[in-house]
């Protein structure tokens, strides 16, 4: 590992709020990690304060005090990419995006219905034929740009977050517990892309999705696991 002692997650990368979004977070910290790791999310996540990273030969840890926050093992993504949608078909499916994202959560900097072009990603997914597969269409906003134009990794990974919690029709509330990206190549900032995500199993509070993101063609550009964890809305709203 190349990493600095300590990261950030500025206010802007919010999830819940008040604590930052774990899309986000775990693809910051994963720029600092060799080669593909699961990031689990051990405890909401601190905004606008450092955040201390440690690593030993198997893990690597983030702390906020003596608060363990994120940990992160060696290990390559487990589900296998599905072929993207076609473009139209992820075009219609994002004009009745499901309610994932709103509400108490339409303050979230990926899937938040209340954040402003360039501010936020603002991506929200619909139902495709099966009910547990959801799309939409992203155009990513020049303010998430590297000094190359294109989108930066940690934005990639906030975008694979959230549409796991769309593949998920029947569950009112969730949280992001792991997640493990794969980006096979970054594109460029203001073209249209293609997201989808599908359900693929689950058992009482944890439910699992894949995500992946590809161009307008249909060519996979990234893909990750998702791991989720349903909570109901008043342990939610008092957690927030």
């Amino acid at each position: 590992m190349t990493a600095p002692s300590t990261i950030t997650i500025p206010a802007q990368f919010n999830g819940p709020p008040g604590s930052g979004n774990g899309g986000y977070s775990a693809g910051l910290l994963a720029r600092h990690l060799d080669g593909p790791h699961t990031i689990r999310i051990n405890a909401p996540i601190p905004l606008e304060i450092p955040l201390t990273i440690a690593s030993d030969d198997d893990n690597t840890t983030l702390h906020s005090g003596d608060t363990l926050i994120m940990t992160a093992r060696p290990e390559a993504p487990a589900i296998a990419p599905r072929p993207a949608p076609g473009f139209e078909a992820a075009r219609a499916a994002s004009e009745h995006p499901r309610p994932f994202g709103a509400g108490e959560m339409s303050v979230c900097f990926v899937c938040g219905r209340g954040r402003a072009p360039g501010e936020g990603l603002r991506i929200f997914c619909g139902q495709l034929e099966d009910p547990e597969t959801a799309a939409t269409v992203w155009t990513p906003h020049e303010t998430f740009a590297d000094q190359d134009g294109l989108v930066r990794p940690e934005i990639i990974w906030s975008a694979l977050d959230c549409p796991g919690g769309f593949s998920l029709p029947d569950v009112d509330r969730a949280l992001l517990g792991e997640m493990n990206a794969n980006i096979l190549s970054r594109p460029p900032v203001g073209e249209p892309l293609i997201i989808a995500s599908w359900r693929t199993g689950g058992k009482g509070r944890k439910h699992f999705a894949g995500t992946a993101l590809y161009k307008k063609d249909g060519t996979l550009l990234a893909h990750a696991d998702t791991l989720w964890f349903a909570v109901d809305t008043a342990q939610f709203e008092a957690n927030a």
